[in-house]
């Protein structure tokens, strides 16, 4: 693997994870039903969210590993 091809392949998984943890969670925040719902629901809704990103994005790093991408 090329440097060019390895940074590509890093700038990628960041992204995703940055939009897995960062982005999509706080959508989630921002949306009318989760935004004014009590703290307790509009906490669990975005742990949910990102617990799903971050585990799955772990997932797809070890699919990825095993087929020889990463």
């Amino acid at each position: 693997m090329s440097w060019i091809g390895a940074i590509g392949r890093g700038l990628l998984i960041v992204a995703f994870f940055f939009a897995a943890v960062v982005w999509i969670p706080n959508l989630v925040v921002e949306v009318d039903f989760v935004a004014s719902a009590s703290s307790w629901v509009r906490d669990g809704a975005v742990v949910t969210v990102w617990g799903v990103g971050f585990v799955g994005g772990l997932f797809l790093l070890r699919i990825a590993q095993r087929r020889g991408f990463v």
